[in-house]
C-alpha cells in the first residue's frame, strides 16, 4: 500500500455512497502514474463492492481535475511517458479500463464537479451517469493548445451530450465551456453552490441507492446500448431486459407495495 503522503486518491464508504476523491489539491487533482494506479484501483473496488450502490467522484479543493500531470509526462520516470508510443500505451492500458468501468458498471456515478475538468479529467466527468457543477467548473478540451488530439473518449461522449457543433468549436479553439453553458446544453444536470454541492450529491445519492439496483442497471444497459442502436434495436433490447425484470424480486415486491399504497388511500 502506498504511504499516506502519496495518497493521491482516497476512497470513502457513506451507507451505500461510494466516495472516490482526486486529493492533489496543490496540483488542481492533476492525474500522474501514481494517481492513475490509485484510481484505477478505487474505480474497480466501487464496482465489485456489492455494498456500495451508487459512486461518487470528486476533486479536493478548488478543482475537479486539471487533467494529465504533463510535467510528468515531459520528464518521465516511473510511470511516465517518454514516448509517443508510452502515451498511446498509457491511453489503451491506464485510461481506457477505468474510463469503460465508470460507463458500464451496473450503478449509478455522479460526477460531483467541484471545480474546472480539463483533457483528461473532463473524460472522467463525461464518462459519469450525472453531472452535479458548481458555478466556478468548466469543461475544457485544450488538447490543441499543445498539438495534441482529442483523447479518453471524449470525442465519442461530448459530439453526443453537447452536439457536433459545439464539440468542433471546443477541439478546435481550446476555449472553455463554462458551467452555465453546459448545463443549457443538458451536459451538466444541475448547478449548486460551491458550500451545498456535497450535501445536494449526497441527498441524491442517497435517493438512487434506496432504488431497486437491478433496475437501475437496467436503465444503464438500455442507455448504453441505445447509443449504438437503431429505434428497432434498441425497442429490441428494452424488451429483453424488461422481461428479465419482470422475472426479478425486485418487481414483485415493487407491484406489491403499489398495489399496498392503493388499498391504503
Amino acid at each position: 500500500m502506498a504511504a499516506e503522503v502519496e495518497r493521491q486518491v482516497r476512497v470513502e464508504t457513506e451507507g451505500a455512497v461510494g466516495w472516490i476523491r482526486l486529493n492533489r489539491p496543490e496540483k488542481m487533482n492533476a492525474i500522474g502514474a501514481i494517481t492513475r494506479r490509485q484510481l484505477g484501483d478505487a474505480i474497480k473496488q466501487a464496482e465489485r463492492d456489492e455494498s456500495v450502490r451508487v459512486v461518487v467522484l470528486t476533486g479536493s479543493g478548488r478543482a475537479f481535475c486539471s487533467g494529465a500531470d504533463v510535467t510528468e509526462m515531459a520528464q518521465g520516470g516511473d510511470g511516465g511517458m517518454r514516448t509517443p508510443e508510452d502515451v498511446g500505451n498509457v491511453l489503451r492500458n491506464e485510461y481506457m479500463p477505468m474510463l469503460i468501468r465508470l460507463r458500464t458498471m451496473p450503478k449509478p456515478v455522479i460526477a460531483a464537479m467541484n471545480g474546472p475538468a480539463v483533457g483528461i479529467g473532463a473524460s472522467y466527468a463525461l464518462a459519469c451517469d450525472i453531472r452535479i457543477a458548481t458555478p466556478e467548473a468548466y469543461i475544457l478540451e485544450a488538447f490543441v493548445n499543445i498539438g495534441l488530439a482529442p483523447d479518453g473518449g471524449v470525442s465519442w461522449l461530448l459530439p453526443r451530450l453537447a452536439g457536433t457543433g459545439v464539440a468542433y468549436e471546443m477541439f478546435f479553439s481550446g476555449k472553455p465551456l463554462s458551467a452555465t453553458d453546459a448545463h443549457r446544453l443538458g451536459v451538466i444536470n444541475r448547478l449548486v453552490a460551491a458550500d451545498k454541492l456535497e450535501a445536494e450529491v449526497r441527498e441524491l445519492a442517497g435517493h438512487l441507492a434506496a432504488q431497486p439496483r437491478q433496475a437501475m442497471a437496467a436503465a444503464k444497459r438500455a442507455v448504453n446500448h441505445a447509443l449504438e442502436s437503431s429505434y428497432e434495436e434498441a425497442l429490441e433490447f428494452e424488451s429483453y431486459l424488461q422481461e428479465a425484470q419482470a422475472a426479478s424480486s425486485e418487481f414483485a415486491e415493487g407491484v406489491q407495495t403499489f398495489l399496498s399504497k392503493r388499498v391504503k388511500k
